[in-house]
């Protein structure tokens, strides 16, 4: 049997927070503080500073996407780049 490879894209929070089409990561980290983004979150092997490098996971296997999740998890506010559809 042959290993199958699994591709998996993930960015830095700030580039997640681009590409959601948020000005500022304020919401991304006030999420992950309290623990909702979790299962989302990838990291890098320390550097040779000593740093690890944190990514989001767009889309994990077998979880909703990322901005679904944020989606269920922010206030329907007007101003809101990520709205509920009707």
């Amino acid at each position: 049997m042959k290993a199958k490879l699994l591709e998996i894209e993930a960015y830095t929070i700030t580039e997640t927070a681009k590409l959601l089409g948020y000005k500022s990561t304020k919401t991304i980290y006030r999420l992950l503080d309290r623990g909702v983004l979790n299962d989302y979150i990838w990291h890098e092997y320390p550097n040779k500073f000593g740093k690890k490098k944190v990514y989001l996971m767009q889309e994990p296997p077998n979880l909703p996407t990322l901005a679904e999740k944020i989606k269920a998890n922010i206030q329907v506010r007007r101003n809101n780049i990520i709205r509920r559809s009707k």
